[in-house]
């Protein structure tokens, strides 16, 4: 380890990196680190906003649900019921979170999302009926 430190620096990188950090470049630097926190503040900003204005609601339809899709944009896509390849129902940190795996993407709803616990509870009674082609 010894030789290592005792072995001389490269001049030409030395060269090059005081000619990188002089202090006007240290200056640039640090706008540059501050314009990318306040993008970086911004954009996480937005993706919050659009979180909290996305869909708020479910439909189920004679043939199919509506539901958000479970990405960053909420958008909402219609489920067929005969679409769907998994339905898992499971807990997250103390709530109670549906999956729906279908073709046409995947969508989730927490326990949360609804009015009360009963209602989610009747959701789901429905939507399993539904999906196991028992519409009603």
């Amino acid at each position: 380890m010894t030789h290592i430190a005792s072995a001389r620096p490269d001049s030409r990188l030395m060269r090059r990196l005081s000619r990188l950090l002089f202090p006007e470049a240290l200056s640039a630097l640090l706008w540059g680190f501050v314009a990318f926190g306040v993008i970086a503040s911004i954009l996480v900003i937005c993706l919050a906003i659009r979180s909290q204005t996305g869909v708020r609601y479910v439909e189920l339809g004679p043939s199919g649900i509506l539901v958000p899709k479970a990405s960053m944009s909420m958008k909402q896509i219609r489920i067929p019921y005969l679409a769907k390849t998994h339905l898992q129902i499971g807990n997250y940190h103390g709530q109670r979170i549906v999956v729906i795996h279908s073709k046409i993407g995947e969508s989730r709803l927490s326990e949360k999302s609804f009015a009360t616990p009963k209602a989610f509870e009747s959701f789901l009674q429905v939507l399993e009926e539904r999906f196991n082609g028992k519409l009603s």
